[in-house]
């Protein structure tokens, strides 16, 4: 099986339901920041994958129009402002060899920096997730070093209105699990998440 971003965001959403915070959800969408950025979705306790399986490009959605160029040929992408690419980018680091950890080492200014220009597009992708699924929670996970996520989390309040707006920040968006054991912690999960959700076969690429 082929891994891709798109996996990886639905199998650590189910890493997310049996080991996370997600473990008293029935509906959440996971935001898996990775080199890009991808959505799982979790809906009445089934993997959501649409109907050609593509659910969850929640990278692609332009964002800022006529904004930064991006691979899929549009500009503005939400993944060119929110995923380490961006951040490896924006920090000097080289996109084709730096690692996540190496976040770490960079000038905390210039990484508050780059939280800056993170804010208004991470505000809006949420937003949207909210109106269109109005699931319980939002969890931002994925290859973002613990520390550094918890930066960006801390300084998003407040999230735009939305279906969500009446409930709390907390009860809205929620830190997920980070590093390489996210996806593979789900990815052991689905024979049993399978075997507890027969309606629903759970499907990758």
């Amino acid at each position: 099986m082929p891994i891709t971003l798109e996996n990886d965001a639905t199998v650590a959403a189910i890493g997310e339901r049996f080991h996370g915070v997600a473990r008293h959800l029935n509906s959440f969408i996971y935001l898996y920041i990775g080199t890009g950025l991808g959505a799982g979705i979790i809906m009445d306790g089934h993997v959501y994958s649409g109907h050609a399986h593509n659910a969850g490009e929640i990278g692609h959605v332009v964002v800022e129009p006529g904004g930064r160029e991006c691979y899929c040929g549009n500009h503005g992408c939400l993944e060119r402002y929110v995923s380490l690419q961006a951040a490896y980018e924006f920090c000097g680091l080289d996109p084709m060899t730096a690692l996540p950890d190496d976040l770490l080492e960079v000038d905390p200014a210039v990484f508050d920096r780059w939280i800056d220009t993170v804010l208004t597009p991470l505000r809006q992708g949420i937003n949207m997730l909210e109106c269109i699924f109005d699931a319980e929670s939002v969890i931002i996970g994925g290859m973002m070093p613990a520390a550094l996520l918890d930066k960006i989390i801390q300084r998003l309040p407040p999230l735009y209105q939305s279906v969500r707006g009446r409930y709390l920040t907390g009860s809205r968006l929620k830190t997920g699990m980070t590093g390489s054991d996210t996806a593979a912690l789900g990815a052991a999960a689905l024979p049993i998440f399978d075997e507890f959700n027969p309606q629903f076969q759970v499907l990758m690429k």
